[in-house]
């Protein structure tokens, strides 16, 4: 065999290969980027993932606190030594029907020195291109 169809032959099995991806891209929800957006500030204390989960105006302000521990602290008026995050009583219908914006509650089970606290926290979403992106904290609900 020649040295051209070995190379044709073995580029072909390459790109068979590499080229096609079992992974298809999900989208995310907007309660998807609303749990992943809290777990990187207080979960994986990660500001720089946070802040790519925000709009241009959100992430200015949320780098302002520099450290996850200091937006924790002043900007969401909440720490945790651990926390579980999760997304509820959103305006679901409004995201569907306009599929731009949204509100969005988010609750958090955590313990900040062996004791247990629940928080809620109200925010708001905007969906540029196929993204979802915190825009704003709102005021705290009043459901207490």
């Amino acid at each position: 065999m020649s040295l051209m169809k070995y190379k044709f032959i073995l580029v072909s099995i390459a790109l068979m290969l590499f080229g096609c991806s079992d992974e298809t891209e999900v989208e995310q929800t907007a309660e998807d980027v609303a749990v992943a957006f809290f777990d990187a500030v207080y979960n994986q204390n990660d500001i720089d993932k946070a802040l790519t989960l925000s709009t241009p105006n959100f992430a200015e302000e949320l780098g302002k606190y520099v450290t996850t521990k200091n937006a924790a602290r002043r900007l969401f008026n909440m720490s945790f030594d651990s926390v579980q995050i999760d997304a509820a009583l959103g305006d679901k219908n409004v995201r569907r029907e306009f599929k731009r914006s949204g509100k969005l509650v988010i609750l958090f089970t955590g313990y900040r020195q062996d004791k247990l606290y629940k928080e809620m926290k109200e925010i708001r979403l905007v969906k540029k291109g196929d993204n979802w992106l915190v825009d704003e904290l709102l005021p705290d609900p009043d459901f207490y």
